[in-house]
C-alpha cells in the first residue's frame, strides 16, 4: 500500500519525569469483579474514561475492559483495552498478528520481543487502517499474557492507541508512552497460558525437554518421537524428532534430505514444498549450538485437498543432531492451532537438553 506520509515508529521513550508528570496520569481499571483484569495504564491527562464495563465484541472474539478519549485536546485519541481468554500457550506476539488480521489493520512496523522469563514472543506494532467513513487511522498495539487461574487457559490482553493519521506524527511519542506503559495489577504466579512437563526420548537417550500440559508426547521408534495435540480423535498439530549421531552424519542438510524421504514414497499422493535452509543464530538454549537450520514450506495432499504448514529445524546438541519438524493448519480466524503449534516447537528448541553419549547411530 502506498501512504502519503512516512510513519515514524519511537522505541525510547522521550519525556523528562517533570515532562510525565505535567502531561500524564495514571489510571488504575479496576471495574469487573475479577481481579485478575484490573490493570493500570499511563494516559495523557486530556485523556479520559469513557466506558468501564466489559462490553463483548463477538466478531473479534475480544471483550472491551475499558475505553478512553481525548476532551478539550487539539487532537482525538483514543486508547483501547481488550483481553481473550484462550486455553492454550501461545505468544502473545502471534496472538495479537491474528487479531490484527482480523480486524483489518495493515502493519506498518514491528517489535519483537522475547520476554525474559520465557513467557514467550510479545509485540509493539504500529498499524494503519482505512474506515468505512475514508478515515485513515494510526494505531500502536502492545500485548500482555497471563495465566486465568479460574477458568484456565491464559488471559491475552491487548492495548490499542490510536489517532488520525493527520495527527500521528506530530503526536508519535504520545502514543508511544501510553502504548509501553501499562500492565496487570494482579499478575498469577505464572506467564504461561498452561503448565509445562517433561517428556523424553526414552529412558536410555538421555534426551528431555518440556513441552504444554495440551500436549502428548509418545516413542515411535529408538531414534524417533512424535508430539501430538489431539482433541476428540481429531489431530491439530504434530511435532516429530528424529535424532542422529553427528559422527555418522557430516551436514545438516544431509540430515534434512533423510529425515523429509518419507515425503517420497507416498506415489506422489502427499508431497513437501520447502525452502531452506535459512541459518538462525542461537540466542534460545546454551545447551544447543551456535547455530539451527530452518526450513519454511508447506506439505500438500491433493487427494485430501489439505495444504499444512511445515516448519523444521535441524539443530546440533551435543553429539547429536536433532531434525524437528513441525506440521499443522496455517493461521486462521476459527482457532488458535496454529499459535499453539508454533508455541510448542518454540518451547521444545528453549528447553532441549541431552545427556553426553547418550545416543549412537
Amino acid at each position: 500500500m502506498d501512504f502519503d506520509i512516512e510513519h515514524s515508529f519511537p522505541v525510547t521513550l522521550d519525556f523528562s519525569k517533570n515532562e510525565a508528570e505535567e502531561t500524564f496520569w495514571k489510571c488504575l481499571y479496576t471495574a469487573p469483579v475479577q481481579e485478575n483484569l484490573h490493570y493500570w495504564v499511563i494516559l495523557p491527562k486530556y485523556v479520559k474514561p469513557v466506558e468501564l464495563e466489559p462490553i463483548e465484541f463477538k466478531d473479534v472474539a475480544l471483550t472491551n475492559i475499558g475505553r478512553y478519549i481525548s476532551q478539550e485536546a487539539s487532537f482525538y485519541m483514543e486508547v483501547w483495552v481488550a483481553y481473550e481468554n484462550a486455553p492454550w500457550e501461545m505468544n502473545p506476539s502471534d496472538w495479537l498478528f491474528n487479531k490484527l488480521s482480523l480486524m483489518g489493520e495493515e502493519i506498518l512496523h514491528k517489535r519483537i520481543i522475547n520476554h525474559p522469563s520465557g513467557a514467550g514472543k510479545f509485540a509493539d506494532v504500529l498499524t494503519f487502517k482505512r474506515l468505512n467513513s475514508g478515515e485513515k487511522v494510526i494505531s500502536r498495539f502492545t500485548v500482555q499474557k497471563d495465566y486465568n487461574p479460574v477458568n484456565g487457559g491464559g488471559n491475552y490482553f491487548l492495548l490499542k492507541a490510536s489517532c488520525a493519521e493527520n495527527d500521528y506524527e506530530n503526536n508519535a511519542k504520545i502514543l508511544h508512552f501510553t502504548a509501553v506503559n501499562w500492565d496487570l495489577s494482579h499478575r498469577s504466579n505464572l506467564l504461561l497460558a498452561e503448565l509445562l512437563s517433561t517428556a523424553t526420548a526414552g529412558k536410555e537417550s538421555g534426551i528431555s525437554f518440556k513441552i504444554p500440559d495440551s500436549w502428548a508426547s509418545k516413542v515411535i521408534a529408538d531414534n524417533r518421537l512424535v508430539i501430538e495435540h489431539t482433541f476428540n480423535d481429531i489431530n491439530h498439530g504434530v511435532i516429530n524428532l528424529c535424532f542422529f549421531a553427528k559422527v555418522a552424519y557430516i551436514s545438516p542438510e544431509q540430515i534434512f534430505t533423510m529425515a523429509t524421504s518419507r515425503f517420497n514414497k507416498h506415489d506422489n499422493a502427499v508431497a513437501l514444498s520447502a525452502d531452506g535452509p535459512k541459518n538462525i543464530v542461537n540466542d534460545m538454549n546454551e545447551r544447543l549450538d551456535d547455530v539451527l537450520f530452518e526450513w519454511n514450506g508447506e506439505i500438500i495432499s491433493a487427494a485430501e485437498k489439505v495444504r499444512a504448514l511445515y516448519k523444521a529445524y535441524v539443530f546440533g546438541c551435543d553429539d547429536v543432531w536433532c531434525y524437528a519438524e513441525m506440521v499443522g493448519p496455517h493461521m486462521n480466524h476459527k482457532d488458535y492451532y496454529f499459535e499453539a503449534n508454533i508455541r510448542c516447537l518454540e518451547i521444545i528448541l528453549a528447553t532441549f537438553d541431552k545427556d553426553r553419549g547418550a545416543i549412537e547411530n
